[in-house]
């Protein structure tokens, strides 16, 4: 799995810029599909790719690395009905991780040619929440799906969730005015939607509540999220994300491993643009720190901007802590810091500090990229 790759393709390289680490993909092994054998066989939550993940998380010592951190690779051909693509967001509870996978997801597929993309999400919360959901719908069930056929009946008694996947007249009526999930979280549950709500609504990015995207209930929790591409009729699922920490549990674990990826699936469009393969990733001099929860927020945003203008950055998203972030950028060596902070934040700004000579400036952020390109200080 960490095996270094001489050649990276564009999704790999946009991946970077948000603190993606390009990796070999984890070969997916008999173990781990018969761990997750009753995880379902939906491509949309390809259980073994990620079973693949916490096993190689832990047999090559994982946890020393500091923690959170991001993988990213193109899943082997053998695995491509399952997506084209893997983003992983690892040692992370916050909503930053649901965050930045989706702002990444979007820029990748950006870069492919797609204009107009949506994002549908849902929660279904912890083990909880996801219990008391599964009692309220086998309740709706029983309550008002009495003339359905015997297949329809076996197939929502082998897994309720059943009921979002069938696509038969009597399924879809029934599915739309099913109980939603989110009134079934549990407080912790609630807070933690709450906080990924807040920072995908600070970003700037268009969402739309979708009560019938529950995931898979063995595997999945809390958030779960699809990119559609609402340039056409049905809607093409383009990307699905989701939190996995429980397959922890499947390797013995009494802890869960805080766990969250996305696939991205090959589509048409995507294959109308020119395949491009760097031979070397883009090597940042600026190294960003941020400083409290709205300099989270605007980081993002910010690396989103400098990504469209190919300035790359070295950060530590995930991490609140400074003396973290500066010790790395120290270790790294950059010429350069970018500060935001509270003040920064709130003003719209960043500070710019040249590390040998501690001089600095402070500059608007829409005149940021400029300025990088331009920098005598």
């Amino acid at each position: 799995m960490n095996k270094q790759l001489d050649k990276f393709d564009r999704a790999l390289v946009v991946a970077t810029y948000f603190g993606f680490l390009p990796i070999t993909a984890p070969k997916v092994t008999k173990r781990d599909i018969e761990l997750t054998k009753d995880c379902g066989n939906h491509p949309h939550y390809d259980a073994a790719d990620k079973a693949s993940v916490v096993r190689t998380y832990l047999e090559e010592n994982f946890a020393s690395r500091p923690h959170p951190f991001a993988l990213a690779y193109e899943k082997h051909a053998s695995r491509k009905k399952f997506g084209n693509y893997a983003l992983h967001f690892i040692g992370s509870s916050s909503g930053i991780a649901e965050a930045t996978l989706i702002r990444t997801t979007l820029s990748i597929l950006s870069e492919e040619g797609y204009k107009n993309l949506s994002v549908d999400i849902n929660c279904i919360g912890d083990r909880e929440s996801i219990n008391t959901y599964e009692r309220e719908l086998t309740s709706y069930i029983r309550k008002f799906g009495a003339n359905m056929s015997e297949e329809w009946k076996q197939r929502t008694k082998e897994d309720v969730f059943n009921l979002f996947k069938l696509e038969t007249p009597e399924a879809l009526r029934l599915a739309e005015t099913a109980p939603s999930s989110i009134n079934s979280l549990s407080l912790p549950s609630r807070i933690y939607f709450k906080e990924v709500l807040e920072y995908i609504e600070a970003l700037g990015i268009g969402f739309r509540l979708t009560p019938m995207l529950v995931g898979e209930k063995n595997h999945a929790s809390h958030t779960i999220f699809a990119v559609r591409n609402s340039e056409n009729e049905r809607m093409n699922t383009l990307a699905i994300g989701y939190r996995y920490s429980r397959l922890s549990r499947f390797f013995g674990l009494r802890k869960e491993i805080p766990m969250a990826g996305v696939s991205i699936f090959s589509t048409p469009l995507g294959a109308t643009i020119k395949k491009r393969v760097y031979k070397i990733l883009p090597k940042p001099k600026f190294y960003l720190v941020q400083m409290g929860r709205e300099a989270k927020i605007k980081t993002l945003t910010l690396i989103e901007l400098l990504r469209n203008h190919r300035i790359p950055l070295h950060h530590f998203i995930g991490k609140d802590k400074i003396t973290v972030q500066l010790s790395n950028a120290e270790n790294l060596r950059v010429p350069y810091l970018i500060i935001i902070g509270q003040k920064e934040a709130l003003d719209d700004t960043a500070t710019i500090r040249n590390t040998i000579t501690r001089a600095q400036d402070t500059i608007k952020i829409v005149d940021l990229p400029h300025y990088l390109k331009n920098i005598t200080l």
